[in-house]
């Protein structure tokens, strides 16, 4: 009669149950920014694996260090050569 409703809590004992639905949501949020994490990773990992993309762009460097000057025509021959029987 007296104890109606009071738990020892707050008023009424629905601090703790804020208090958990705060908790169960931050781990929600978390386990979103994770599954977004992940699959932002997982992409650059697919991406980062195709051979064609990664032989273009060792084409690509060869061909600005031979513009540059860093290497010689014999030399850009060679290493290109070579990338063209990987591909």
């Amino acid at each position: 009669m007296f104890c109606n409703g009071y738990s020892g809590y707050g008023y009424g004992g629905g601090g703790g149950m804020f208090l958990m639905m705060g908790f169960g949501f931050l781990i929600f949020l978390a386990l979103i920014f994770l599954a977004f994490k992940l699959m932002k990773g997982h992409s650059h990992l697919s991406l980062s694996n195709d051979s064609t993309s990664s032989n273009n762009s060792s084409l690509n460097i060869l061909n600005e260090r031979f513009a540059k000057g860093e290497i010689d025509e014999e030399e850009y021959t060679k290493r290109k050569q070579i990338l063209n029987q990987k591909n």
